[in-house]
């Protein structure tokens, strides 16, 4: 079913309710209306019946005084007389031979002073009864008993009942005709939206858009965050087949130098100089591709939401290590290591010392012979004013009750990074101009790592003076005299 004709079953169906529910309220308010009316019209001919009984003391009720006979001539009105007895002393002309009908048990209580209606079926149809003693000198002497017919009244709700329902019908078939037409009429846009984003979708053409109205109301919106999508499935796309090319780029190097050195084996096996250099260049290579292959697969599970296990880590006993594995590469470049304040933070270990490894790797392939690299850490407050380029400490994303982190900064005096290249540095397999070593991966993985601590990563860098590159990661249990 689609939506037009569902938005028109509501609308009918709405449209049914509050008809139905004021007819319903008109039926019963005409209803009481009419039978409030009947009862005060029988109630004041009563009274004049009263008034025009002729009694003559001590003696029964004896008939209708000569000038008040016409109270008894009203048209659809029934009127009786009775005595205390019971006998019927006089009635009105319209009633015939046919009298009302008399009830011992009501003519006891109207006898003895009461007053009120009845229904009663009289001459075929349902008539109202309205019964009144009649005093004269404190003494109740007979009874007044007056009758309407009830089939005016009734015709009367029967007509406005057909009325209603006809009414309703016809206002219900127009509304929903009017409603359908002024549906379609709405939808016109968004059923326009659907075939194009189906053009679209068959045609596999994401880099075309919905042309937009500039309308502010909920279909311009859709068609503005329906391109968003397009825009952001487009680069998403886009980045994939990059991400596939650069990783063929990437795999076909060291695959291409593993068969050589291996034809190479297979022609100067027998030479061992020759079969030494061979295996080494494999071994290497195999390295280098194992770190590839690594780093492919962290970056795809990066996309994929993959998330890391985090746990209490020492933050000391990572860069320690770091450090120790980087001091045999340092040939010719000093290593200054500050030992960090004795602190914990929640993360994954070897992540965080892939990191910092590839951190310090870099900064020991780009900095020349004689050249400084330090690394170190201090502990800082959120309350603490701290040279940034992003103004401070960010806010963590870890459920971490903590106002403190943990700074480290890994400092060189190489070559830098050139000015348009240092917003290009975290992305995906890009390297710097002038740069052949590297898949592009590391600086990338580095910052989803951090991310995944609740932390930041950021740089500063001057061609011929060096780089600087700060990791911000919350502290898990700062037990210390922070930086103030």
């Amino acid at each position: 079913m689609s939506l037009g004709t569902r938005l028109t079953l509501w609308q009918a169906s709405l449209l049914t309710l509050l008809l139905t529910a004021f007819a319903a309220l008109s039926h019963r308010t005409l209803d009481s209306s009419l039978r409030a009316e009947v009862d005060r019209v029988l109630r004041e001919r009563a009274e004049h019946a009263a008034l025009a009984v002729e009694v003559v003391p001590n003696r029964p009720i004896a008939g209708i005084s000569p000038g008040l006979s016409g109270e008894f001539a009203s048209p659809g009105i029934y009127l009786q007389i009775l005595d205390e007895t019971g006998r019927i002393a006089a009635r009105s002309a319209n009633l015939g031979a046919d009298s009302l009908p008399v009830h011992a048990d009501r003519l006891a209580d109207v006898l003895a002073g009461r007053s009120f209606y009845d229904v009663e079926f009289v001459g075929g149809q349902n008539a109202r009864l309205y019964h009144r003693p009649i005093v004269r000198g404190g003494n109740v002497v007979g009874a007044v008993e007056v009758a309407a017919s009830l089939r005016p009244l009734e015709d009367t709700l029967a007509q406005l009942r057909a009325i209603f329902v006809l009414g309703i019908l016809a206002a219900l078939i127009a509304g929903a005709l009017g409603s359908y037409g002024l549906t379609r009429l709405g939808l016109r846009p968004l059923t326009r939206l659907a075939a194009l984003a189906a053009r679209i979708g068959h045609a596999r053409d994401l880099a075309a858009r919905i042309p937009s109205s500039g309308s502010p109301d909920e279909i311009g919106r859709l068609t503005v965050t329906f391109n968003e999508m397009l825009a952001r499935l487009q680069a998403a796309f886009d980045a994939e087949r990059h991400f596939l090319a650069e990783a063929s780029h990437e795999l076909r190097t060291p695959l291409a130098a593993l068969l050589g050195n291996a034809d190479l084996l297979a022609r100067y096996g027998d030479h061992p100089e020759r079969r030494a250099i061979a295996l080494d260049a494999i071994r290497a290579e195999g390295r280098r591709l194992t770190r590839l292959l690594g780093d492919l697969i962290l970056s795809v599970q990066a996309d994929s939401g993959w998330r890391l296990e985090l746990r209490s880590t020492s933050l000391a006993e990572v860069l320690q290590s770091v450090i120790a594995s980087a001091r045999p590469l340092a040939d010719g470049v000093t290593l200054k290591f500050a030992a960090p304040p004795p602190v914990t933070v929640l993360g994954d270990a070897d992540r965080l010392q892939q990191v910092f490894a590839n951190l310090v790797d870099n900064a020991l392939r780009h900095t020349p012979v004689g050249g400084v690299i330090s690394l170190q850490s201090s502990v800082v407050s959120t309350k603490c004013s701290v040279v940034s380029t992003q103004n401070g400490p960010p806010h963590t994303s870890l459920n971490l009750a903590t106002d403190y982190w943990i700074l480290t900064t890994v400092r060189d005096t190489g070559e830098g990074i050139p000015p348009d290249a240092l917003p290009h540095i975290f992305d995906r397999f890009y390297r710097a101009p002038g740069s052949s070593r590297g898949s592009g991966l590391g600086l990338s993985i580095a910052r989803w790592i951090v991310e995944q601590h609740g932390g930041r990563i950021e740089v500063e860098s001057e061609v011929g003076r060096g780089s600087e590159f700060r990791v911000w990661l919350p502290v898990e249990n700062p037990q210390f005299d922070p930086i103030s």
